[in-house]
């Protein structure tokens, strides 16, 4: 099973500037040059999932694999960003492999044409199914994403996690 990656609306944009071959996140001007990827879906990747660790009073967040400073760097987030927020969970991104052209948001969740459709991008993340296999779709605030696809940040940190993630990721 693979992630999904889209990219949620905001009023400032994730966008592809070919000048600096990056991506950036920030326009809102409506009369830029810039085609936005925010309410699409940019990218799907592998996965892994790990249980963060709470030690020393809840300040320190750690996983099997990674340290505190790790999970800091590789998640773009400070320690005290890690402690207001309290994640459960590190996905790890992993091959991560980016649409030449975002795919707009219609999937089904079910392996059939006639399942019913999805409109709408989940808080959180669902399953799906897209061009005939499961995925797991995952709604990601623009200016991480923009992290992501620049390689900057490797993991991802959630609250929840699907189950399916944990035994299949």
């Amino acid at each position: 099973m693979k992630l999904l990656l889209y990219c949620t609306k905001s009023n400032k944009k994730l966008f592809y500037d070919v000048v600096s071959q990056k991506y950036r996140y920030g326009l809102n001007g409506k009369n830029d040059k810039f085609n936005s990827l925010n309410g699409k879906i940019v990218a799907e990747c592998d996965f892994e999932v790990e249980e963060i660790e709470k030690s020393f009073e809840d300040t320190l967040f750690t996983t099997k694999t990674l340290g505190g400073f790790a999970l800091q760097s590789r998640s773009c987030l400070n320690a005290n960003e890690l402690y207001k927020y309290q994640p459960n969970y590190a996905i790890h991104i992993k091959n991560l492999h980016i649409f030449d052209e975002p795919k707009r948001l219609y999937l089904t969740n079910k392996d059939n044409e006639n399942g019913d459709a999805i409109h709408n991008a989940p808080q959180n993340m669902m399953k799906c199914w897209f061009d005939g296999e499961k995925y797991i779709l995952i709604s990601i605030r623009p200016e991480w994403l923009c992290k992501i696809l620049n390689g900057e940040k490797t993991i991802e940190v959630r609250k929840k996690v699907l189950k399916e993630m944990m035994q299949d990721g």
